[in-house]
């Protein structure tokens, strides 16, 4: 079997830092509510932790969007993104497909969407204890809106990454694809179904890297700007 270049750097970067803000932003919420007796006495804010981890999703979220214009062939949306046609086609006939299959694109557009919902959320939430969003005061009505969707979607994160994770589990015991080990060299094997000499490999030198550059930085700054509103 010969393997491919198919995850591009940036994108690859994208993936595991939105793992660590996510994994960051829960851990630090759970840990408020555990220790607010005692926060001012240990010194540490969470929630100003998990508001940061907040900003840190929302920034990946923007970059993955336009990543999903501008990046290599892989990373954009049109050349995964698919009708109902296809992923039923593919329910009958699994076979491998070089990128995101017809389903697993759907769950991408799934979790981009919830956990972007749940970063801009956040910019308008507020408890009126230990959390206040950067927008929450421009419009208490909103804000209660956004409060209640900000917490009332937790599961349907804890959902979608279970739902992930069974899938990663699944396609690398039974299917034989290493997705995992993928998402951290860039590779993927190429099967007797594919040739690899016919398969376009994804883009994924200096250029590349610098206008990921470019792209995260402009998000970043865009964030922070909110933040400081």
């Amino acid at each position: 079997m010969e393997k491919i270049r198919v995850w591009d750097l940036p994108l690859r970067l994208f993936h595991w830092a939105l793992v660590v803000c996510v994994l960051g932003a829960y851990a630090c919420v759970k840990s408020a509510g555990i220790t607010e007796g005692w926060l001012s006495e240990t010194g540490l804010d969470w929630m100003t932790w998990h508001s940061r981890f907040g900003y840190g999703v929302l920034t990946l979220i923007l970059f993955r969007l336009i990543w999903g214009l501008f990046g290599p062939r892989y990373a954009q949306f049109r050349h995964f993104i698919t009708g109902p046609t296809r992923v039923l086609t593919y329910l009958r006939n699994p076979s491998q497909v070089i990128g995101h299959n017809p389903l697993g694109a759907w769950s991408v557009v799934a979790m981009l969407a919830a956990f972007g919902l749940q970063a801009v959320s956040g910019l308008f939430a507020s408890d009126d204890i230990l959390f206040d969003g950067p927008l929450s005061s421009l419009n208490p009505t909103l804000s209660r809106i956004f409060n209640s969707l900000h917490h009332a979607s937790e599961w349907v994160l804890i959902s979608l990454v279970i739902l992930h994770l069974c899938a990663i589990i699944y396609y690398t015991l039974f299917r034989r694809q290493p997705l995992l080990r993928a998402m951290v060299t860039g590779d993927l094997p190429v099967t007797r179904d594919h040739h690899a000499g016919a398969v376009e490999p994804a883009l994924d030198n200096a250029p590349v890297a610098l206008r990921a550059v470019i792209i995260l930085l402009a998000c970043a700054a865009l964030v922070f700007w909110i933040s400081q509103y």
